[in-house]
């Protein structure tokens, strides 16, 4: 009785080390990969993205750019940037006023959200080409300041936010922002 007492203790340890094992694997695939961009300082940026986007820098640790070509059998794509601004006086308000898809776009909504632990604002534009050419698409517009930097976040699509959606929120829910 010994034995089938030890047998099922073993099962049972074996399946919960299963279990764990395939809750690792299932989170490091539905993580997507991690990116990170540091500057010379050592200021960092950071952030968790899902498969299917490719991602540059194009200066470290302040311009970062990802695109993604539709999955839709569409020619849309997407495209998301990444400014990081000394803010030395310059204000949110100032960043937002000079944004070239809110001086061309009309604003859907705007709403605040938490990044990276503080209040970041959140725009969702309607982007026109003019009326010759109509509707380009939309964007979402993500303006946050922390540690005497201001971050702009720009979702960029061709087709809808919506169709987005999940690719926005895994990345601003792990985007963060600091010292190395």
């Amino acid at each position: 009785m010994n034995k089938k007492f030890i047998n099922k203790k073993f099962m049972v340890v074996a399946a919960v080390i299963l279990v764990i094992i395939l809750a690792m694997v299932y989170f490091t695939i539905a993580s997507g990969t991690h990116y990170t961009s540091k500057d010379s300082k050592g200021n960092e940026i950071s952030f968790n993205y899902p498969s299917g986007w490719v991602f540059q820098e194009r200066t470290a640790g302040e311009l970062i750019q990802g695109e993604k070509n539709s999955t839709d059998n569409s020619t849309y794509r997407s495209v998301i940037t990444i400014t990081r601004t000394l803010a030395n006086g310059t204000s949110l308000d100032q960043v937002k006023s000079n944004d070239i898809y809110l001086k061309t776009g009309t604003v859907i909504n705007e709403t605040n959200r938490s990044v990276d632990g503080v209040q970041a604002t959140v725009i969702d534009i309607d982007e026109m080409a003019g009326p010759e050419r109509g509707k380009l698409g939309e964007v979402k517009l993500v303006l946050l300041s922390k540690d005497d930097y201001i971050y702009t976040i720009t979702f960029v699509t061709g087709g809808t936010l919506e169709k987005m959606k999940g690719d926005i929120d895994h990345i601003l829910n792990s985007f963060q922002t600091g010292k190395s």
